[in-house]
């Protein structure tokens, strides 16, 4: 007894340790995320493989340490030397991937074009690396939380407990606090800093070593492995490798069902929620505080009691049913939770960030807390010794990581393309179930929890064959019972078009997940156009041209009515929307038929970092950079057109008014500015556009009068120059009056992926669209050659008026919004557009 109490190791050193490697693998993983989603793009193809291969390192990691600690004293120098390791090779990868990536494309491409497989090979190799590494750390650290004859079920529950919650405090801070405040460099130190004491405490401090009568109490001795058993009954034999079996079985079962569930809630959520970097970091932190409840529940409730297959079962029947009654929920989340509650949060920041909270505790948490539970439970089960508990551990941990690796892959690449997010989620349960009837074989388990099983495999079975129709779609298209046109799950998006139904415009919606990509409304379409002809009426010679998102079209058929354009090369993420733009054949003029076109699948930006081609135009016209586009607004993006311009090209760029402050609209046109000195800022209503060149600008209005003149007639488009010319709101030299000292929007430290809630205020598209008017440069001092100068004021007093209109509106003074467009109608008569806004909005 003596002995034990001398070589007892206080708990909370090991589990402060673990803590902190817990944290900052997620600071990595997450940044790691972020990282490469700039260098390999922002597919589901991309971040599906760095996923993989990093969970594919860690669990290598864990079975190699783990059996390399068997038989060590001296842990706590294996466990500093993993953790500082690790942080030394991830400081190396963030130089690797933000320094030297980047050129690598053109070389590889021009090395034989097989650029995207090779660097997805680097990239998964220098991942595995630091996650070989961080593999180590629990299994290795386990032998030392059971030192001094703390029992193994207990010691397990602990630690486990304490690493998950480590890796959800780390998650959160790092998507909510420190890559919006000290950025990608500084967060990715930060970890490297705590990795270096954390492990420099673990070399030095004598009680991360084993005692030297560790293992020899009797209750302490290894229990020795069955194989190797040379008497003993046959029945306790095959008890034991039974238990050691359905240890394995439970092991992959969990890793692969709650991976694969999480990629299959973030498709679903993506259609229902708000897509923003908080929103994801919300859900994701929240499956792991239910394993860490899990983990704590096991230690505290039932770690004294011996793990057992029967308890295994359990624990999956239980995960089982919590998938399918989350399921249920999960159809009908709009309804049953959106839709009553609105009216509670009535704050913007609170509803967008309170429904992802909510709808994840009552969907993610319960089968995330069977997870965190059974792991623990698991490597109970299979850990056969004290001595081999390390290595013991190790084997369960990579066993588990092998199936987080294939569960992303089956998520992304067979069960949402193949039969849709809701029934792979379905397809998960009744995987679940049968995992638990192979671990119940030979088992004395009830009756009713057999049949039940067996039932839900069936049905969920049958179900999956029968594919009943299910689909997820945007809030809105639900609560105004819109007619759906297309709907298809593609890899990168669920795609949905709607119609109003028995409304006097029928206008139609095409969103991807919850972001809309257009609308049917005059705005909608006025500002796409304008975002396509205007770069042609500043007098640009454009015949290549590349488009930054298809979308429906509308901007692309703008580009293509141009004929001196000869080649136009489109960049789609979401492949599907080219199908759905059929249905906008009377706003894109059927452009897909046009034999100049290409489209191309994929991440634009990404495109841009791996081709040698120069562009006489670039064009991008994203959804908002809240809303997952961010990476298409930081002056790292902006320098990277600039460098495929030909002399002369142009960047136009839509710039919305709506979910931003006044200061994050300054602050991004002020971005813009830096990177192209000579640029304008146009309003079109509720939007405004970005254009930009690598020349000055030609503002001379009689050769804009001669450009207008040779645009096609479009309804949708109001053909005037001197209507058009009004839309001029800001210059170079007016911009950088306004944007001194405005903070500039880069890939370190971007303010739109890691937004003030404030955005997301309902003032602020007036508030923005009042500070450009009020600040707007004289139209008349900007073009030169404007003959007749009072025609011209005419029309900008008329445009400052539809301004009022608008503005008023959005206060919700519609009576005032009309007076107000009656007397830009006064005021400037020949403007056509006005009578045609009265009539279409009053």
């Amino acid at each position: 007894m003596s002995s034990r109490k001398s070589s007892f190791l206080p708990s909370h050193p090991v589990h402060l340790l673990v803590f902190l490697a817990g944290f900052t693998f997620l600071v990595y993983e997450v940044s790691w995320s972020r990282l490469l989603s700039l260098t390999l793009g922002s597919t589901v193809t991309s971040a599906t493989i760095v996923l993989a291969s990093f969970m594919a390192g860690f669990g290598y990691g864990a079975l190699f340490w783990g059996r390399r600690a068997v038989g060590r004293r001296n842990l706590g120098g294996l466990t500093g030397l993993l953790i500082m390791g690790m942080g030394a090779v991830s400081a190396l990868n963030y130089f690797l991937f933000h320094d030297v990536f980047p050129h690598l494309y053109l070389s590889f491409s021009a090395a034989g074009g097989m650029s995207d497989v090779l660097m997805y090979l680097l990239a998964g190799v220098l991942l595995v690396l630091p996650a070989f590494l961080m593999g180590g750390v629990f299994p290795v650290a386990s032998r030392l939380a059971a030192e001094g004859g703390r029992p193994i079920t207990t010691a397990l529950g602990h630690l486990y407990a304490s690493e998950t919650l480590g890796s959800a405090l780390g998650g959160l801070a790092t998507g909510f606090v420190l890559l919006g405040a000290v950025g990608q460099k500084g967060t990715i130190l930060l970890a490297v800093g705590i990795n270096a004491v954390t492990g420099i405490w673990a070399l030095v401090d004598r009680r991360f070593r084993l005692a030297e009568t560790a293992g020899l109490d009797v209750e302490d001795q290894p229990v020795v492995r069955v194989k190797n058993r040379k008497r003993g009954d046959e029945a306790s034999r095959m008890r034991r490798d039974h238990l050691l079996r359905a240890a394995v079985v439970g092991a992959f079962a969990c890793g692969f069902s709650l991976l694969t569930l999480q990629i299959l809630w973030m498709r679903v959520f993506k259609v229902y929620l708000t897509n923003t970097s908080y929103t994801f970091a919300l859900i994701s932190s929240v499956a792991i505080l239910g394993i860490f409840v899990g983990s704590t529940w096991y230690r505290k409730w039932v770690a004294s009691q011996a793990p057992t297959a029967a308890r295994l079962v359990q624990v999956m029947a239980g995960m089982t049913l919590a998938t399918l009654l989350g399921l249920v929920l999960l159809v009908k989340l709009p309804q049953a939770l959106m839709f009553p509650l609105q009216g509670l949060l009535t704050d913007p920041g609170l509803r967008v960030l309170g429904f992802p909270v909510l709808a994840a505790l009552l969907i993610v948490f319960p089968p995330a807390v069977g997870s965190g539970f059974a792991f623990p439970l698991v490597c109970s089960m299979f850990t056969t010794s004290r001595q081999g508990m390390s290595g013991d551990v190790g084997f369960v941990l990579m066993v588990n990581t092998i199936g987080s690796v294939f569960g992303p892959l089956v998520a992304a690449f067979v069960l949402i393309p193949g039969p849709g997010a809701v029934l792979g989620i379905l397809a998960v349960a009744a995987w679940l179930a049968a995992g638990a009837l192979l671990v119940g074989r030979g088992v004395e388990l009830s009756p009713v929890l057999k049949a039940s099983l067996a039932g839900v495999l069936v049905v969920t079975l049958i179900m999956l064959v029968i594919r009943p129709e299910i689909r997820t779609l945007p809030p809105s298209f639900i609560k105004f019972d819109r007619e759906i046109l297309y709907y298809e799950e593609a890899v990168e998006g669920t795609i949905a078009v709607g119609r109003d139904r028995d409304t006097r415009t029928q206008a139609k919606y095409t969103f991807v997940n919850n972001s809309a990509v257009i609308g049917s409304s005059y705005d909608a379409i006025k500002v796409v156009k304008m975002v396509g002809h205007y770069p042609f009426l500043m007098g640009a010679e454009i015949k290549d041209v590349l488009v930054i998102g298809f979308g429906i079209g509308v901007t692309t058929s703008a580009i293509a009515s141009h004929r001196e354009v000869e080649t136009i090369t489109c960049v789609e993420l979401v492949e599907g929307l080219t199908d759905a733009a059929v249905h906008y054949r009377d706003r894109n003029r059927n452009v897909l038929q046009d034999p100049r076109l290409t489209v191309e699948a994929g991440d634009g930006r990404h495109f841009l970092q791996k081709t040698n081609r120069q562009f006489d135009l670039i064009s991008c016209d994203p959804t908002h950079p809240i809303l997952g586009s961010g990476n298409l607004y930081t002056r790292d993006y902006f320098e990277l057109c600039r460098e495929h311009l030909n002399p002369g090209g142009m960047v136009s760029q839509y710039l919305p008014l709506h979910k931003l402050r006044q200061e994050d609209l300054l602050g991004l046109i002020a971005t813009f500015a830096e990177v192209f000195p000579d640029c304008s800022v146009w309003l079109g209503h509720y939007h405004a556009v970005l254009l930009g060149s690598n020349r000055a600008l030609d503002f001379d209005f009689p050769a804009w009068q001669e450009r207008v003149a040779k645009l096609d007639q479009d309804n949708d488009f109001y053909i005037d120059p001197h209507h058009l010319a009004a839309t001029l709101v800001l210059d170079g030299p007016g911009i950088a009056a306004l944007g001194q000292g405005t903070g500039i929007n880069t890939d370190d430290l971007s303010y739109t992926d890691f937004f003030d809630t404030d955005c997301l205020l309902p003032g602020n598209t007036a508030a923005n669209l009042l500070f450009l008017q009020e600040n707007r440069r004289p139209v008349a001092r900007v073009f030169q050659g404007i003959e007749d100068k009072e025609l011209m004021d005419r029309f900008v007093r008329g445009n400052a008026l539809l301004n009022e209109s608008l503005y008023r509106g959005l206060l919700g003074e519609r009576r005032a919004s009309l007076t107000a467009l009656q007397q830009a109608a006064q005021v400037n008569p020949e403007n056509g557009e006005y009578p045609f806004l009265i009539k279409l909005n009053f």
